[in-house]
């Protein structure tokens, strides 16, 4: 049934009767978050630094002074979002001191800075590069369930690149990223399935996971199930 006119003016009349009000509140919010970390709560210094790194206009140098408030009382979530923001975050970007602040983070068990940690040390940015401290970064990510950690660690396994080679190895990893719904991980596990790597052989096993990743639109997968399925 069609609004009648008369019915959207008086819609249209109470949303900007309310629209001053919403937005008084918000403000109202802002304040007291503010408040609150200018106080010296380090969750609220980071929470206000994230409405000022996600806001429109978007101020960089505004967030990243609250997360670093928050990182120097040793604030592992404002640790990591500093490094992110010298990652990333800035132009040019700074992955030195990046990997300053991922590190104190990491040393905390935080899963995603002992991630991007381990990326930096993988690429050699900010850092020499060093595949063995990257494996051991990932690792502790992967261990703490982060996908693309996993993914990566059984590369590293597969390729003995950092740790001594082990497929047996890869296949852990890659099984635990697969098993997340990471499609390149889940041709991997197919394709060590398909050639005995570390694992029984098993056609059929390689297979299901081949389709799993092809499900996901994986272009590699996609071409070895066609070619399996045409043998």
């Amino acid at each position: 049934m069609r609004m009648s006119m008369k019915r959207l003016v008086l819609l249209f009349a109470v949303i900007v009767a309310v629209m001053p009000l919403v937005s008084a509140r918000a403000q109202d919010d802002h304040a007291a978050l503010k408040a609150k970390a200018a106080s010296g709560d380090a969750a609220a210094q980071v929470k206000l630094g994230m409405t000022y790194a996600l806001g429109v206009p978007r101020d960089s140098r505004e967030a990243m002074k609250w997360f670093k408030m928050a990182a120097e009382q040793g604030y592992a979530d404002g640790q990591y979002k500093l490094g992110g923001m010298y990652d990333a975050g800035i132009r040019p970007p700074d992955p030195a001191e990046a990997a300053k602040w991922y590190t104190l983070a990491a040393k905390q068990g935080y899963k995603d800075a002992q991630y991007r940690l381990a990326v930096l040390y993988d690429q050699g940015r900010g850092v020499s590069r060093d595949y063995a401290e990257a494996a051991k970064w990932y690792e502790k990510a992967a261990e703490q369930g982060r996908p693309e950690a996993q993914y990566r660690l059984g590369e590293m396994y597969e390729k003995g690149q950092g740790p001594q080679q082990s497929y047996t190895d890869a296949m852990k990893w890659y099984l635990m990223a697969a098993q997340q719904g990471r499609p390149e991980a889940q041709y991997k596990v197919g394709y060590l399935y398909e050639r005995g790597l570390g694992v029984q052989k098993s056609k059929t096993a390689a297979i299901a996971w081949y389709q799993k990743s092809s499900q996901q639109g994986f272009p590699d997968a996609q071409d070895a199930l066609k070619a399996l399925e045409e043998e």
